[in-house]
């Protein structure tokens, strides 16, 4: 999978697919890391320990990595197009690259200046750099925390603008049975499902709503003030 793009204000979960590689509207998860972001995001009540941040988003289910997860940057800025023709109001990348690229970051400048949400993963870097697309300015960049509020060791430092749970978190598989993973992609997603809870009670928020008002509600963690291991700290939602 790899793309995660999400509609809100629907009543009943609802997921719409795209296949960015192949370019049609038909996906298959082998790797199973794209199934456990949704679920990260939106599973819904059920009797296993997963549980979404989000369950009432209409989500847009975008395949740009391959079986085996690997990607060509030329597929997510085809798969970032398609959710902007979609108006879409958050996507969520749990994936990066290590170097920079023109058209990537000019596709996600274009999802911007269309009030788009666009939520990276920082990158399992063992401590080095923040990946792309989540070192871009306009980008949200989230980093992984443990239980006790400890930054993963594997997670990426620099560029971080937040940080949220990513270690030992419970998913589906494509097979529907429960595991447990880790990672900044799982913590980006669970980013990415307080974004869309603060959206579907603040309709009328502009993107530097929603990140003024993450800022203003984050707890912060690490040294006190925004810093390169934990950004602004651990992302919250506060329901009014």
């Amino acid at each position: 999978m790899g793309l995660i793009a999400l509609c809100l204000f629907l009543k009943n979960s609802s997921i719409t697919s795209y296949d960015a590689i192949k370019n049609n509207s038909t996906t298959k998860d082998s790797l199973g890391h794209g199934t456990a972001i949704a679920g990260v995001i939106m599973a819904p009540l059920n009797k296993q320990t997963v549980q979404g941040i989000s369950p009432q988003v209409r989500l847009f289910d975008v395949k740009v990595l391959t079986d085996k997860g690997g990607g060509e940057v030329n597929d997510v800025i085809n798969g970032i197009n398609w959710c902007i023709k979609q108006d879409v109001d958050i996507i969520n990348l749990s994936f990066g690259f290590q170097k920079d690229d023109k058209g990537l970051r000019n596709a996600i400048n274009k999802a911007i200046e269309k009030d788009i949400i666009v939520i990276a993963s920082a990158g399992n870097t063992l401590g080095l750099s923040t990946d792309y697309p989540a070192k871009y300015k306009n980008v949200i960049s989230v980093s992984s925390i443990d239980k006790n509020l400890k930054r993963d060791p594997f997670a990426a430092k620099g560029k971080i603008d937040f940080v949220a749970p990513g270690v030992q978190i419970p998913v589906f598989n494509p097979k529907g049975e429960v595991k447990t993973v880790n990672g900044t992609s799982f913590a980006t997603a669970f980013a990415t499902g307080v974004v869309a809870n603060i959206l579907s009670e603040n309709p009328h928020f502009q993107r530097e709503d929603v990140i003024k008002s993450l800022k203003s509600t984050a707890k912060d963690l690490g040294k006190i003030g925004p810093d390169q291991e934990y950004g602004y700290g651990l992302i919250q939602f506060h329901s009014q």
